[in-house]
């Protein structure tokens, strides 16, 4: 019962990262006198994308359907993968535009010449302290993506030996400990996005 609970509050916790979403967003447009760049555009982006993505996967837990909920844990991880990526180049203004024109992250070479693969990201994040579970998030997410073990064994709901009962239903049974775990890596993506925000909000004030 404390479980639950708990699941309920840090999806509640959760969701109110919408209104702080807003508030970076103003911060940020605000600095450097209002000043506009091609990293503006491309990080108002990723808010967009993070709050509809905020907003599914809440209703997905709610409602029991974590094998849909699960993959939005890999897409808000590719939102953190693309603001790092952003980081790590030599003209983040330049990598922006690029961007926008519709270029692959993984066709765009980082600082160091490297292509910026997914898996080059997770890794670069993964030397940060404050984000050194990345690569691990990145390859157990990936297997929801596509089609994997992951899928297979959500029909088995219990195991006896060599007995096993499948069930297919429109809700698959997951613990409450996995099911807040998949919460609490959502809330540490959205900090790490946070945290590359305010890192240009406070170069965008130093150029004033």
């Amino acid at each position: 019962m404390k479980t639950k609970q708990a699941l309920e509050d840090r999806l509640n916790y959760f969701e109110k990262s919408k209104d702080a979403w807003i508030e970076v967003t103003q911060e940020m447009l605000k600095a450097d006198s209002g000043n506009l760049f091609p990293l503006d555009l491309f990080i108002l982006g990723i808010v967009k994308r993070s709050i509809l993505l905020t907003n599914g996967f809440c209703g997905l837990m709610r409602e029991k359907n974590f094998l849909s909920a699960a993959p939005l844990v890999r897409l808000h991880l590719d939102n953190l993968l693309n603001m790092h990526a952003a980081f790590i180049v030599s003209d983040p203004h330049d990598f922006a535009t690029k961007k926008m024109q519709g270029k692959q992250t993984n066709e765009i070479k980082d600082k160091n010449g490297v292509k910026m693969t997914d898996s080059h990201l997770a890794r670069s994040l993964s030397e940060q302290e404050e984000s050194k579970w990345v690569s691990s998030v990145y390859k157990e997410t990936s297997k929801f993506v596509h089609s994997s073990d992951k899928h297979i064994f959500s029909v088995v709901q219990e195991i006896e030996g060599r007995n096993f009962q499948f069930v297919i239903s429109d809700e698959q049974n997951i613990s409450e400990e996995k099911s807040l775990e998949a919460i609490n890596v959502m809330i540490s993506i959205t900090e790490q996005l946070f945290r590359h925000i305010y890192g240009w909000i406070q170069a965008k004030d130093k150029k004033s």
